[in-house]
């Protein structure tokens, strides 16, 4: 059975992976080991959100564009980048797409427990413009 809680793991686990893979220029080098993964984790949308974020970065990052008005998406802060391309592959993907309000809301937990200080702020500001947008 799926829950909030196993897709909130299943989150964090597609988020520590795509910051890791943001030091690695062979994206196949990081791996977290079985060890870290939550048993009750929802592991097929985990999987889904890292390829789907790595296919889809490019196109998330010129969408993202617009509303990063104080600098370009790829001299963000690693954190709050991983942050911001899962959630937009969240409420834009094909197969189950998240209500807006929800992905927001949970990028900005994300942002509030692996980011800055800062992070949730301008996380919440860039998705929010962007999904008015839409």
């Amino acid at each position: 059975m799926v829950t909030k809680r196993n897709r909130r793991e299943a989150r964090q686990y597609a988020f520590q992976m795509l910051y890791a893979n943001e030091f690695h220029s062979n994206k196949n080098d990081v791996q977290f080991p079985e060890g870290h993964i939550q048993k009750a984790m929802d592991k097929a949308y985990a999987n889904s959100i890292i390829q789907g974020v790595i296919a889809t970065a490019e196109k998330i990052d010129a969408d993202l564009q617009p509303f990063c008005k104080s600098r370009k998406v790829a001299n963000l802060d690693k954190v709050d980048r991983a942050i911001l391309r899962i959630a937009v592959w969240e409420m834009t993907n094909e197969v189950e797409p998240l209500e807006p309000s929800i992905a927001i809301n949970e990028a900005i937990q994300l942002a509030k427990e692996f980011g800055s200080d800062a992070s949730y702020k301008l996380i919440n500001a860039i998705l929010d413009a962007y999904n008015k947008s839409r």
